[in-house]
């Protein structure tokens, strides 16, 4: 989202942070003999009425449940990465012309996003994604490129923040559910934990930010 790019330099030390609706688990990695490993993971459970449908209901309780998970994990690293779920999300494709500047490429889709936003502009909270070469359309000169629009309420995504500041922790991204599997699945480390590692597919995902993804 913008303000919180997942390209941003992320310096030492992540915990990828997997909030569940009954549940959070954190995992730290750590690189050995040029493989990535678990080096601390933790979980606690969410009482009934902190999340409901993704959405947090109760910041404080869930500010709780982080610090227990984390204090759980053994880890001393206060730096995390957090995902919005799907329901919470507003992606959408749309062609760019090629070769702007950055600058520019932001603010053509801060103007495309206006069409597909259900709610003002200014309570949003922006990211996108360049996927690459758009095919050519017939009948229209010039390069284009293909770029994903994510969007998310500010107010759901400053939820997030709210309780990973209340428990201690600061975040440094904030990724999408979707996009952090399609990361963990990619890579594939995750398997080697307990009963095949599902239980923390999303949040090694997350913390694979700390690392080339």
């Amino acid at each position: 989202m913008k303000n919180m790019s997942i390209r941003r330099l992320l310096g030492r030390g992540l915990l990828g942070v997997d909030i569940g609706q009954d549940f959070v688990r954190v995992i730290e990695l750590v690189r050995r003999r040029g493989s990535l490993a678990c080096r601390h993971c933790g979980s606690a459970a969410l009482a009934p009425g902190i999340m409901l449908e993704g959405n947090i209901e109760d910041v404080q309780g869930l500010a709780d449940a982080l610090r227990q998970a984390w204090r759980d994990s053994g880890s001393g690293c206060i730096r995390v990465a957090l995902a919005m779920p799907a329901t919470a999300l507003i992606t959408h494709a749309i062609r760019l012309p090629a070769g702007l500047p950055e600058e520019q490429l932001e603010m053509l889709v801060e103007l495309e996003a206006a069409h597909y936003m259900p709610f003002p502009l200014e309570d949003a909270n922006l990211d996108f994604f360049t996927l690459g070469p758009a095919a050519p359309l017939a009948g229209k000169d010039g390069l284009e490129i293909d770029v994903l629009l994510v969007a998310a309420r500010r107010a759901s995504v400053q939820r997030r923040l709210d309780a990973a500041k209340t428990a201690g922790l600061l975040a440094v991204v904030m990724d999408s559910e979707a996009l952090a599997l399609q990361a963990a699945m990619a890579q594939g480390g995750w398997q080697t934990l307990p009963d095949g590692g599902s239980a923390y597919q999303l949040a090694w995902g997350l913390a694979l930010h700390g690392f080339a993804r």
